[in-house]
């Protein structure tokens, strides 16, 4: 296959990746792999991670990183393709979509359904498996994400630290992504790990 048609191939569905595409992506497109090379070379391409390209002189999209372990979670499917059960950006890696708080994560985390077999070879991401209920999840900048509030019961659940998760809650109520009673009753159920009384005290010390 001539190189201009594999990069015409390749460009139609990264444009509704962020300009991003898997080499599973690509041989279902009957983009042979020594295609992909020859655009790496030619400078058509750019290699973002082992089997993740980007079109060169497309925008670089936010979390470019982040992005990429995420596709490679289920590397096959396009973005339109994807539910739950191929991985959901969860945790702290949830923050950064949503801006919430001031975090920088070492790690990329993703929430799979328990009888989901995932590994990853990179030891920068981390799985966490649980079920996600439909109304836990949603898109944001083409990528499938925890809620705001489904992200402060992760966070609660790991024990992130007091200073770390009121800046994220902060955030959320400011912005109005978290509805307040819902809220106290997350934080109600983690308030006495956290050293306190109930969900209000807990809540005043985090948007204070």
């Amino acid at each position: 296959m001539a190189m201009g048609s594999s990069l015409g191939r390749l460009s139609s569905l990264a444009e509704a990746q962020r300009g991003m595409v898997t080499t599973a992506q690509a041989e279902q497109l009957g983009v042979p792999r020594r295609d992909l090379s020859r655009l790496v070379t030619a400078g058509a391409l750019e290699r973002i991670d082992y089997g993740v390209y980007r079109i060169a002189g497309s925008p670089r999209p936010r979390w470019e990183e982040l992005r990429a372990a995420w596709l490679k979670l289920a590397p096959a499917l396009s973005v339109d393709e994807r539910n739950a059960g191929h991985g959901v950006v969860s945790h702290q890696s949830a923050t950064l979509v949503h801006q919430l708080g001031l975090l920088e994560p070492l790690t990329h985390e993703f929430t799979v359904p328990p009888s989901r077999r995932v590994r990853s070879r990179r030891t920068d991401v981390l799985i966490h498996r649980a079920g996600l209920s439909p109304d836990e999840m949603e898109w944001a900048d083409e990528l499938l994400v925890t809620t705001p509030i489904r992200t402060v019961t992760d966070l609660c659940r790991i024990r992130l630290d007091g200073e770390h998760l009121s800046g994220v809650v902060a955030d959320a109520l400011t912005r109005q992504l978290v509805d307040e009673a819902a809220l106290l009753a997350v934080l109600g159920q983690h308030a006495e790990a956290y050293g306190f009384a109930a969900g209000g005290e807990f809540l005043t010390f985090l948007s204070g």
